[in-house]
């Protein structure tokens, strides 16, 4: 913003650049310019050198900015001016703009002085404007014209500082008792807590039933106090609907008392889906597990029965299944993949249906869902190894080395004639160095596919890369009678090649062609 310098300051500039000063050009003068009209002259002031005072100050003081920096132009002077006629300009357009708007809004509150957005609106209009006070005087005759509006009382305490707005809104619940809003704002003015508990326990005797006073009062108050408030929140006559502080409240209570509120909940509210999934929640946080899925059971089907559309909403509860998950309750979200598994799959379709939400669950994170898919899955179709090697793949990666080895001997005795499991158990074996544990499973697998090659070579490997070669000389002369397979063949020449024994070697190739 620019103030008129003063004549003094203006005489002595043009003093000091005599002969020398910076004129806007024509175009710039049509447009508006900064300098004064000409021809006008008195005895105390020459307006002429005035406003030829004022572009010489106005370029000196952008020379100086120029090279504030290094010499480097910081400033343009030329778009600095520019700018400034566009200021000049835009605040004519803007004062013009503000004028037209007050004279409809006077227009709009005289033919309709019960219209409280008009009166809210000429108010803030003279905030813009920059007159805060005839604001204020504009929006107090409006609260005055229409008492019973919540908006207006709200408006005229946010212009006003907060001792008045204190006294405006104790106006406006005189008029509007059970107007929630105007309460909330009151208390919001009061600067201490003592304050705002006197508000909101006088509000609550008015509006009962209101569940963000209720909310609002609870936050002030300490543990015992709060499960008080919540108690008296949740009787008949205030808020025996509301989830929220029936939630809020069995949080508070100890296990055997959060039991009797969450039942009371849900008799209250028995179509509400947290209060059951609390409940079980309550269940695996106190260590009774085994009460999650009776829980999870009897929602699923009181919502069946009540024909609530949550029943028939598989994506929904997989993703409460995420949630208790990432909330670290695994035995929920078990409990709700398992119950929702069948929900809108029909049995043609559940491997297709399942292997692709269980590839989905683990992108997102939530492994202990996607293993319980698995478990679903191989509960149907326990015969397929791909399922098991993905189950297997999921433990490997994410789950125990115990977890994995229970598994790979399911997975075996399902599929026995799946070498890959047999293989995938006996390195698991190996990589945890119980060495004797793979030859047992490799054993075992020799018994049940004594005529696969993998499985040999892989005892022969197992045995080589622990240098017992003699076992793994052993386990080839077996191969090759049982399987005597070209690859069988070729590794008995390479080993013994290997140790040396060429004569042997030969021997063998020559048995082999």
């Amino acid at each position: 913003r620019f103030m008129p310098a003063p004549d003094s300051l203006l005489a002595q500039a043009q003093a000091e650049q005599a002969g020398s000063h910076n004129e806007l050009d024509t175009r710039q003068q049509v447009l508006g310019g900064i300098a004064t009209v000409s021809g006008t002259q008195s005895g105390f002031t020459d307006l002429n050198k005035v406003g030829e005072g004022r572009n010489t100050y106005l370029q000196l003081k952008l020379d100086r900015v120029s090279d504030s920096v290094s010499g480097q132009t910081v400033v343009d002077p030329k778009g600095y001016l520019t700018d400034l006629n566009s200021q000049i300009r835009n605040q004519a357009a803007d004062v013009a703009d503000i004028k037209q708007a007050r004279l409809l809004l006077k227009s709009a509150i005289t033919s309709n002085p019960k219209h409280a957005p008009a009166w809210i609106a000429a108010s803030r209009l003279e905030v813009i404007a920059g007159k805060v006070s005839q604001a204020r005087n504009l929006i107090m005759q409006g609260c005055e014209a229409v008492p019973l509006n919540e908006d207006i009382w709200l408006e005229a305490a946010s212009i006003h500082p907060p001792e008045q707005a204190k006294k405006i809104i104790a106006q406006a619940v005189h008029h509007l008792p059970t107007k929630v809003s105007l309460w909330m704002r009151a208390a919001e003015l009061e600067q201490e807590a003592k304050g705002k508990r006197r508000v909101l326990r006088r509000a609550l005797e008015l509006i009962p039933d209101s569940e963000r006073l209720w909310k609002a009062a609870v936050e002030l108050e300490d543990k015992d106090a709060a499960r008080v408030l919540l108690t008296r929140a949740v009787e008949d006559g205030c808020c025996p609907l509301s989830v929220d502080l029936w939630l809020a409240l069995a949080r508070l209570e100890e296990y055997q008392e959060a039991r009797k509120v969450l039942n009371n909940a849900r008799k209250k509210v028995p179509s509400e889906p947290q209060i059951w999934f609390t409940a079980a929640k309550l269940e695996e946080a106190n260590d009774n597990g085994q009460n999650v899925p009776k829980i999870l059971e009897r929602a699923m089907r009181q919502f069946a029965d009540m024909k609530l559309k949550v029943s028939d909403d598989r994506d929904f509860w997989q993703q409460e299944a995420e949630k208790a998950e990432k909330g670290g309750y695994a035995v929920v979200a078990e409990g709700l993949i398992k119950v929702s598994a069948d929900v809108n799959v029909l049995p043609h379709e559940r491997r297709r249906v399942w292997e692709a939400e269980a590839e989905a669950l683990l992108e997102r994170g939530a492994v202990h869902c996607a293993r319980t898919l698995y478990s679903c899955l191989l509960q149907y179709f326990n015969t397929k190894k791909k399922i098991w090697m993905a189950a297997a793949s999921l433990e490997k990666k994410h789950g125990t080395p115990e977890a994995l080895d229970q598994l790979l001997k399911k997975a075996t005795t399902f599929c026995p004639k799946a070498w890959p499991l047999w293989l995938m158990g006996a390195k698991e074996k190996w990589l945890s160095g119980d060495l004797d544990g793979a030859r047992v499973i490799l054993g075992e697998a020799f018994k049940i596919n004594p005529d696969n090659e993998e499985i040999w070579l892989a005892a022969v490997k197992l045995e080589n890369d622990n240098s017992e070669i003699q076992r793994a000389r052993t386990l080839l002369e077996k191969a090759r009678m049982q399987a005597g397979t070209e690859r069988v063949w070729m590794k008995s020449v390479i080993l013994e090649r290997d140790q040396g024994n060429m004569k042997a070697a030969c021997e063998l190739l020559a048995q082999a062609l």
